[in-house]
């Protein structure tokens, strides 16, 4: 498989190519993209096989779930069926932003959702038209990729488009919260740091 790396820094072949990529992750292809804080590994989530292969190239342990990331605060309400005061504060004051949010369903099962504070991730997420998971565009247990040459390192020839964005802004991952009724818990340590976060939870933070 050729992989190409697509660059949306030309502004005459941007919309192209985010087209391209869309059409990709349709037919079940795996596509990375920037997002604010790394870049992203993306599939349909619909696409039994689609999945399969981003655990396969990414290396991963199929106990660790996959983000659903969507383009819109309005896109939340398809997957979760109910909103404590805390998750409806938290998306209020983060989203779009580096927060992954694991929201708990009346079903007993759970769901991590993002809004990316990206441009690029969410024309991408808008034109593909289906759900799409992610994880970080690296193989597991090194560093994330925050530049397209560092995806194509460990992904030529695996998947077959890299939409280069530049670097990343924050160059540094998300972090992930659950959700517990009305209390929290840190999965992962990331850009938001838990300071912030009992802060917005107490109305102490200020947003800027």
């Amino acid at each position: 498989m050729k992989t190409l790396v697509l660059n949306l820094r030309d502004q005459s072949l941007c919309g192209k190519y985010l087209k391209s990529a869309a059409q990709a992750l349709r037919a079940g292809e795996l596509v990375a993209f920037p997002t604010e804080t790394v870049y992203g590994l993306g599939a349909h989530r619909d696409n039994e096989k689609a999945v399969e292969r981003i655990y396969k190239v990414k290396k991963r342990v199929e106990e660790k779930r996959l983000t659903l990331m969507i383009a819109d605060p309005g896109d939340v309400i398809k997957y979760v069926d109910h909103f404590s005061h805390t998750a409806k504060r938290l998306m209020e004051f983060f989203w779009p932003g580096a927060l992954s949010i694991i929201f708990p369903l009346k079903d007993g099962s759970d769901i991590g959702i993002r809004l990316p504070d990206n441009p690029v991730a969410r024309d991408l997420i808008r034109a593909a038209e289906v759900p799409i998971v992610t994880t970080s565009a690296n193989i597991s247990g090194y560093p994330p990729s925050t530049d397209a040459q560092q995806v194509l390192m460990d992904f030529k020839g695996k998947i077959p488009i890299i939409l280069d964005g530049g670097s990343t802004r924050f160059r540094s991952p998300s972090t992930v919260l659950r959700l517990l009724d009305e209390t929290f818990e840190i999965i992962r340590h990331g850009i938001i740091s838990e300071t912030m976060i009992r802060c917005c939870l107490e109305n102490t933070l200020v947003k800027v």
